[in-house]
């Protein structure tokens, strides 16, 4: 579970970096949330 929360965080951030990238900050601003529920997620499964 932790390595596939890893991936996918790797990706959104990928994701995240290409919409900055072209401007499209509607894009990132969506990314950006999905990006922080992810790491909240991998936040409580490391701590259990």
């Amino acid at each position: 579970m932790i390595t596939k929360l890893f991936f996918e965080i790797k990706n959104i951030i990928a994701e995240l970096a290409s919409s900055l990238i072209l401007g499209k900050n509607k894009d990132a601003a969506g990314l950006a949330i999905i990006l922080s529920e992810k790491s909240r997620a991998l936040a409580e499964e490391l701590g259990k």
